[in-house]
């Protein structure tokens, strides 16, 4: 129980966090917007090419006429956006799908239940598996809550269904949270962009050469950054 909880408040922390990120994102790059306007008669908003790069990565590489660089930048900003969009979409579908499986394979009552409930019909055969097993360890509080029998499920003695359902719940769940790994490699990506932007305008400071290049491999979804100092 205490396990589900501290699952489910990660959950809330992790999709709470990933909004206010994006909303941040939006506005900021609302306002770069209007750093690119092609209207002269409207005043624009100077930015430095360090702020454009933490608003849209590659933006403030392009600023500083360093293309390859901001390109560089530009598709890992893509590549991770399309990937997180996928990844949720995906996520919703297998959620979907192991939804109906269960109404047509174990007279589920989908109304109203929450995730817990989707984790346990995945566990046990029938509702009263799930009680009589939790009356044995004591947790009168996960009994409770299933005593009305709107809350009844039965894989009606196929194991294998219900282990096809949970397969399907787990690849939801699996799907989900590479999305909200996704997210994080986003924000990473605005913020190594303004220091690769950093780097460059301060490059003059040193006689040595300072190489800073991201890298996005597509195949297995990796980004990775390399840091080179030459002296």
């Amino acid at each position: 129980m205490y396990s589900r909880n501290l699952h489910h408040f990660g959950n809330r922390m992790v999709q709470t966090l990933s909004k206010i990120t994006l909303i941040i994102i939006c506005i900021l790059q609302g306002i770069a917007a209007q750093d690119f306007s092609l209207d002269k008669s409207i005043p624009k908003v100077k930015l430095a090419p360090i702020i454009k790069s933490l608003v849209l990565p590659g933006t403030g590489e392009f600023s500083l006429d360093n293309k390859s660089r901001g390109r560089v930048f530009s598709f890992v900003e893509s590549a991770l956006w399309i990937t997180t969009v996928g990844s949720f979409l995906m996520s919703n579908i297998e959620h979907r799908k192991s939804k109906v499986f269960a109404v047509e394979h174990a007279n589920i009552f989908v109304a109203g239940k929450d995730k817990e409930f989707w984790v346990d019909i995945g566990n046990y055969d029938t509702r009263e598996d799930f009680i009589q097993e939790h009356l044995r360890f004591r947790d009168y509080d996960a009994v409770e809550r299933y005593k009305n029998n709107e809350w009844d499920w039965d894989w009606k003695g196929s194991k294998s269904h219900r282990e096809s359902f949970e397969s399907m719940r787990i690849s939801s769940d699996r799907l989900a949270l590479a999305g909200k790994f996704f997210i994080g490699g986003i924000v990473v990506n605005h913020f190594v962009s303004a220091i690769d932007v950093l780097y460059l305008q301060n490059r003059f400071l040193s006689t040595g050469k300072i190489t800073f290049v991201p890298r996005y491999e597509p195949i297995n979804s990796n980004l990775s950054y390399s840091l080179t100092f030459q002296f």
